[in-house]
This record gives structure tokens, C-alpha cells and sequence, in this order.
């Protein structure tokens, strides 16, 4: 076999042996990855194939919109959702308050004034009931520990109508196939209303039954 070759499939080898051997240690330990390592997802090259515009265009944002992302890590989306929801409110809630600081520098350097930060556990929401209008996860309920509480208290701060966007995105570590997530959000009273992208970047949006 050609060295080059041989040297591809080395690769390919070793990234899949990776993957198994992460997905075993995230499934027996699903937290938050550290943030320093979610730093990296603000890398310039991500925009080249999960593009915040697309993405959050896909997820539905429209302007008035009392919207919230949970787990926005260094806030990769958060400027773009909140030139898309104008004079509504962008509430971004994460565990670790070192990404909510990272996300607070990039709103007041870009002076965005329709963005609350908070740290909080997405089982617990800070929310009154049926008062979003939309509310979005980027690869991030895997880290969750209780998926399905977490799903549930979603389903208790949207409103009737409203919209709960899931994306998913290889090689996460922690990515769910496309028909666990639309199941795992079904046991929660939502339906899948939308689906964008293939088997190895895609958003689901639903709605609040």
C-alpha cells in the first residue's frame, strides 16, 4: 500500500478509536466539558462549516423574539441571534461562569444591549412558565447529565407554540443520532416540525404540544 495512503487510513483508524473510547467516558461521566477546551469552538475555522448566520437562520430567530440559548459556551451564535431578534431579548444561561465571562466580553465589545447573562443549570431555569418564545441548544444537551429534566423544564418556560431548535454536530463526543434526540424531546411534549442538514451536522426545531 502507498505510504500515503497507509498513513490516511492511520488516521481514520485512530480518529474512530478515539471516538469509541470518548463516548464511553462521556457516557459514564456526562458533564460539561471543561471550558477551557470549549474555548476552542470559537475557532474561525468552525465558520466554515457551521456558520453562525446559517445556523441560526435554521433555528428560526425572528425579530421581538424572547429567546434563550442554553449553554452558549463562548458565544459563537450570540451576536448574530442578537441582531436577529432586535428589540425582543437574548438570554444566554451557562453552568460555568467562566464562558458567561467570555460571552460578556463579546457583548460589550460588540455593545449588545438585548443580551442577559446568566449562570445556571438548565434543570433549574431562573423563567416564569410559557415565557419564551424560543429556546436553543448547539451541541450541547448531550453534556447535560439529566437530558430529560432538562428537556422538561424547557418544555415548562416555552410558551404554546413555541419552539425548541436541537443541533447536533460529529465528532462531538457527545453526539445523539438524529431519531434519539427527536425521541428524547417527544417523551417531553414536543413535536419535530423542521429538520436541516445530514447525519453529521443537523438542527431539529419543535414545538411545545
Amino acid at each position: 500500500m502507498h505510504p500515503a495512503a497507509l498513513a490516511i487510513l492511520s488516521l481514520i483508524g485512530a480518529f474512530i478509536v478515539f471516538q469509541i473510547l470518548i463516548r464511553i467516558v462521556r457516557k459514564i461521566h456526562p458533564i460539561p466539558i471543561p471550558w477551557q477546551a470549549a474555548l476552542l469552538l470559537d475557532h474561525p475555522l468552525r465558520r466554515r462549516f457551521q456558520s453562525p448566520s446559517k445556523t441560526v437562520e435554521r433555528i428560526g430567530v425572528e425579530e421581538g423574539m424572547r429567546v434563550l440559548e442554553l449553554g452558549p459556551g463562548p458565544g459563537f451564535f450570540t451576536a448574530e441571534v442578537s441582531r436577529r431578534v432586535g428589540w425582543g431579548r437574548l438570554y444566554c444561561l451557562d453552568i460555568q461562569p467562566e464562558l458567561i465571562a467570555r460571552v460578556k466580553e463579546k457583548v460589550l465589545k460588540e455593545g449588545l444591549e438585548n443580551v442577559s447573562l446568566m449562570v445556571g443549570d438548565g434543570t433549574a431555569l431562573p423563567f416564569a412558565e410559557n415565557s419564551l418564545d424560543l429556546a436553543f441548544l448547539v451541541t450541547v444537551l448531550g453534556e447535560i447529565p439529566d437530558k430529560d429534566g432538562a428537556l422538561r423544564e424547557l418544555h415548562r418556560v416555552l410558551r404554546r407554540g413555541g419552539v425548541l431548535s436541537i443541533s447536533e454536530m460529529l465528532p462531538d463526543p457527545d453526539y445523539s443520532l438524529k431519531r434519539t434526540t427527536i425521541a428524547r424531546a417527544g417523551k417531553a411534549g414536543f413535536e419535530p416540525f423542521q429538520e436541516f442538514g445530514n447525519f453529521f451536522i443537523y438542527v431539529v426545531n419543535f414545538l411545545k404540544r
